[in-house]
Formats: structure tokens, C-alpha cells, sequence
């Protein structure tokens, strides 16, 4: 199996309380600042305290989740990227406490079965009528 880029896990505990907007503003700025171009998004759904948000980059994709006081994080990317200003950006911008990080090597995958992973997470996410 070949294995190329990163996968950041970030879950913690936030105390703050979330708009769409704000974690579009997140996700926009972590892809930035991990050198990752956005060709979609981000998109955030839900509301008041829970919310799913994701963003397609040109390298894979990013997503973040709020359930009430938890906050967890993904990155994905088919480039490796150094994950440290990433984490001091979610830190910073989350407010998370309690914070488990992990990072993984993650296999390439053909751009069809990204896709494919894509959409089936967006299929969850999204309301029917959307």
C-alpha cells in the first residue's frame, strides 16, 4: 500500500458557543495556513449547539463538529503538512481543553474513491431537502 500525507484527529472539550460562520471562517483559515486550496466551501449546518462543517480541498478535505461541548477536528490531506501551526490554530480559535491529538499516515486513495468518501459524508450531513 502506498502511503502519502496527513491525517490530523483533533477531539477536546470547547466552553465556547459556535456559529456557521465562524467555523467556515476556521476551516478556511486552517487550509490556509496548512498550505491546502479550497475548491469548495466551507459549508456549515446545524445550529444553535451542534454543528457539522466541511470544506473540499484541492488535497482532500477538513471537517469540523460540535456537539454541545464537544469539538472534534479532521484533516485530511494527500500532502504531508506540519500539523503544529495547525494545532495552535484550533486551539486557539476552539478554546479546547482536554484536547487528545493524533496524527496518522494515510493511504493514497484514487481520486474516485475520494469522491466517493466525500459525497457519502456530505449524504450524512446534509438535510434530504437540501
Amino acid at each position: 500500500m502506498n502511503v502519502s500525507g496527513t491525517h490530523l484527529m483533533v477531539d477536546g472539550i470547547t466552553m465556547m458557543s459556535f456559529t456557521g460562520e465562524y467555523l467556515e471562517k476556521f476551516l478556511a483559515d486552517v487550509s490556509a495556513l496548512s498550505g491546502m486550496k479550497v475548491i469548495n466551501g466551507p459549508i456549515a449546518y446545524g445550529g444553535p449547539s451542534c454543528w457539522d462543517a466541511l470544506v473540499v480541498l484541492s488535497e482532500s478535505h477538513g471537517a469540523v463538529h460540535v456537539h454541545g461541548k464537544e469539538a472534534y477536528v479532521d484533516i485530511f490531506s494527500c500532502k504531508s503538512f506540519d500539523i503544529n501551526p495547525a494545532l495552535e490554530l484550533i486551539k486557539q480559535r476552539l478554546k479546547l481543553r482536554n484536547m487528545r491529538v493524533e496524527e496518522i499516515s494515510r493511504p493514497i486513495l484514487s481520486w474516485q474513491e475520494e469522491i466517493m468518501n466525500i459525497m457519502a459524508w456530505i449524504m450524512r450531513v446534509l438535510p434530504a431537502d437540501k
